[in-house]
């Protein structure tokens, strides 16, 4: 398989990187660090960058009729117009970037659930949006993968993000070809892979790939991406995983005794009952795929979507001592 590109990523600056957190802390961020060998980071904080200091006071986005404002409550500063020309001249100097990884809870720069409140101070919060950066980065960047460090904590979150995230990256790679061979090529990598987010948007891939003949490359490159952040908006699920690593071992069922074909189904059987996971069945499949000498799937991106130096641990606890606290078998006797 060929090496991975190093994404380029958008970092809150207090995850990891410097006291800039608004209490001067700065915040640890696992993801942050287990990524940073991997990637390119690029680090911002917006209430630094607009004269706010370390550390500052809390501000917050207040409802004033149907217009959001930044305010700081002691001070009473409106910041509003301050943070949306950082903002703006921000996105402007971006280099090609592949995804973004946030503090939660920013009034900046948090993604979800961030406090509207209906007054300066002492009021109520009234409804919940992104901050107000973060709002215009999902509008410039709509479709990329973008978290929050509380969020990606969740294995199930972290494994999505870090496909998308090695993804869109790998496509920037393939689009500085600038060729058509190129973008099947990538396609092709990735067909099993997209096959577990959606058979049908799958297809739509393939019908611009069908079209890209009589495009120019930039316009066959637009309408690949833009159907690749449409798939991505989408899921995996145990069923879409099944049926795409079935169509992988079908390559091999006539090559294997009818007891290796049982016990694969079987194995199946495991995973849809939750009982093992799914890099079970993918170690499985390459097992094969190495047997028979098969580069096909050994390349496929399902198999290693992202490097598997970044595979989230199976049982943090494993090696912990959980007998170490045990009294002695003289002693268990005695109380029994």
């Amino acid at each position: 398989m060929e090496p991975f590109p190093r994404p380029v990523v958008v970092v809150s600056a207090c995850l990891e990187f410097e006291k800039v957190r608004y209490d001067g802390q700065v915040i640890p961020c696992a993801i942050v660090r287990e990524l940073e060998p991997y990637v390119d980071y690029i680090t911002v904080c917006p209430e630094v960058a607009i004269g706010l200091g370390i550390p500052r006071d809390p501000i917050r986005i207040v409802k004033m009729g149907d217009e959001k404002r930044l305010i700081q409550p002691k001070t009473h500063e409106d910041i509003t117009d301050k943070m949306n020309r950082f903002t703006t001249g921000f996105i402007s100097s971006l280099p090609a970037v592949d995804g973004f990884i946030f503090k939660s809870k920013s009034p900046t720069i948090g993604l979800r659930g961030i406090k509207i409140y209906a007054g300066v101070e002492r009021s109520p919060a009234i409804e919940r949006a992104s901050g107000f950066f973060a709002e215009q980065i999902i509008h410039a960047y709509p479709g990329f993968p973008m978290e929050e460090d509380d969020r990606l904590r969740n294995e199930t979150i972290r494994h999505s993000f870090l496909v998308q995230l090695f993804c869109f990256a790998d496509f920037r790679r393939t689009a500085a070809e600038r060729s058509l061979a190129a973008l099947e090529t990538f396609h092709e990598k990735n067909h099993f892979l997209f096959a577990t987010y959606s058979p049908v948007v799958l297809a739509e891939l393939y019908e611009v790939l069908s079209r890209s003949a009589g495009m120019t490359i930039d316009a066959a490159l637009a309408a690949y991406f833009a159907v690749l952040t449409k798939l991505f908006r989408l899921h995996q699920t145990p069923e879409s995983r099944i049926q795409a690593v079935q169509q992988l071992f079908a390559r091999y069922a006539g090559l294997l005794r009818s007891e290796e074909r049982t016990f694969f189904a079987n194995v199946i059987a495991e995973y849809r009952q939750n009982k093992i996971c799914f890099p079970c069945l993918l170690e499985l499949l390459t097992s094969y795929a190495l047997r028979f000498d098969d580069a096909f799937t050994v390349n496929q991106r399902l198999i290693e979507p992202y490097p598997k130096e970044l595979m989230a641990t199976v049982d943090p606890k494993r090696d912990r001592d959980f007998w170490k606290a045990e009294p002695p078998q003289a002693e268990r006797e005695q109380d029994e």
